[in-house]
């Protein structure tokens, strides 16, 4: 670990994209800022406005060890403020939330919160009673049970975890799976049930991808802002590698609202919608952590991680009237990843076809965007990134041309 400069915000999960955001915008804003990571080439440690850097346990696996090094940074460096945005580093931090908290204040909304937001089930069952659109789901605990839950629910469907981060052996990510068939239906649910989950078969939605982020405390809301994500990675269910300020929708935009007043959700939170073919929200999810899209809101004009500071830190909040609309931003290597998936995948649905995504690729090549990890003051980052990406990809390459002259 670095010397011991004192630090406002420790920032946990440095190889996020929101990660290195937060640091930027805290570190802007006059805020000494720490970053820790599993390992030492994470971009938001070789920010400029990263005061002070260190490594920690992998949570995966030794997760009271990663505990104790958080604590122990933000101890030594005398942090007010934790914040973290990895479901992981959450699952591992909330069992000893009492203990961290005696050093630094979490950047997160309350257990009885949390065990709702988290809880895919829980969130539908609530948003149902609410009157918000919500697509058909069963739950699923066996692969015995799938058979049924097609026959209510149809194909194609999704199969989702009911929660995203399950600590079995280990503690792993859970992610969702598109099915066309009932065999691929029992082979997502075999894949979830393994590693300690429950899943959901959720019907197919396949308008588009809206998402209202909100930052909420004293029983109102403080900001607001609004994305469309035009092209995700994975094609379902992932990130957004492209994706545009729009103005809040009056339907969406009033249900995400109610959903956090109904669980009592303080702090930041994304909430995902996606629309039917009829132009209808339904409900996919609600992320309370800062996601990796934040970017485009603090662009834009929102800048949520200097509001989840100050509602963290007890400071005075200022509403943020508006921001603009229209803006854009990028993630390259996830564009260049969506692509590699999209012509690997023709014919399953939400895949684009072969040209279209090509010729959008190129068309959005020429159109004014941000890109994430690029910041001209700060430029290191996003050097850091890009030899990430490529070490990850090369050695792939060259095991591929082995494999083709080899006897």
């Amino acid at each position: 670990m670095s010397s011991r400069a004192q630090i406002d915000a420790l920032v946990l999960d440095g190889n996020l994209r929101q990660s290195l955001v937060t640091t930027r915008s805290l570190g802007q804003a006059g805020l000494r800022v720490g970053v820790v990571e599993v390992h030492p080439h994470a971009p938001a440690l070789r920010s400029r406005w990263c005061t002070a850097g260190g490594v920690v346990s992998d949570r995966s696996g030794e997760r009271d060890a990663f505990v104790d090094d958080v604590i122990a940074f933000a101890t030594d460096h005398d942090a007010k403020v934790i914040i973290t945005s990895h479901d992981g580093s959450i699952e591992a931090l909330r069992p000893r939330r009492d203990e961290v908290e005696r050093h630094a204040r979490l950047a997160l909304a309350s257990e009885a919160a949390l065990t709702v937001a988290v809880d895919k089930r829980r969130t539908l069952e609530l948003a149902k009673r609410l009157g918000v659109g919500v697509p058909r789901s069963v739950e699923i605990g066996a692969e015995s049970e799938v058979a049924a839950a097609v026959g209510e629910v149809g194909l194609p469907a999704v199969v989702k975890p009911v929660t995203s981060w399950v600590w079995a052996a280990a503690g792993s990510r859970l992610v969702c799976a598109c099915v066309t068939t009932p065999r691929e239906a029992v082979d997502a649910v075999r894949r979830i049930v393994e590693r300690g989950g429950r899943a959901l078969l959720q019907e197919w939605v396949d308008g588009q991808r809206e998402a209202v982020s909100l930052l909420r405390a004293e029983s109102r809301v403080w900001a607001r802002f609004a994305q469309l994500a035009h092209r995700m990675q994975p094609p379902l269910g992932g990130v957004s590698v492209l994706r545009e300020s729009i103005p809040v929708p009056r339907d969406i935009g009033t249900w995400a609202e109610e959903l956090l007043d109904a669980m009592d959700l303080d702090g930041y939170a994304e909430i995902e919608f996606r629309r039917d073919r009829a132009g209808r929200g339904r409900l996919m999810e609600v992320n309370p952590r800062l996601s990796a899209s934040v970017e485009v809101a603090v662009r834009a004009g929102v800048d949520f991680p200097r509001l989840l500071y100050a509602w963290a830190a007890g400071e005075p909040l200022r509403a943020v009237a508006g921001y603009r609309v229209g803006y854009r931003m990028r993630w390259l290597g996830g564009e260049l990843q969506w692509l590699r998936e999209t012509l690997r995948t023709q014919g399953r649905p939400d895949v684009s076809p072969r040209s279209r995504a090509i010729a959008a690729v190129v068309h959005d090549t020429l159109r004014p965007a941000g890109y994430d990890y690029l910041d001209r003051r700060d430029l290191r980052p996003a050097l850091t990134a890009t030899g990430a990406f490529l070490a990850r990809r090369l050695p792939q390459r060259r095991h591929r041309r082995l494999e083709v002259v080899a006897p």
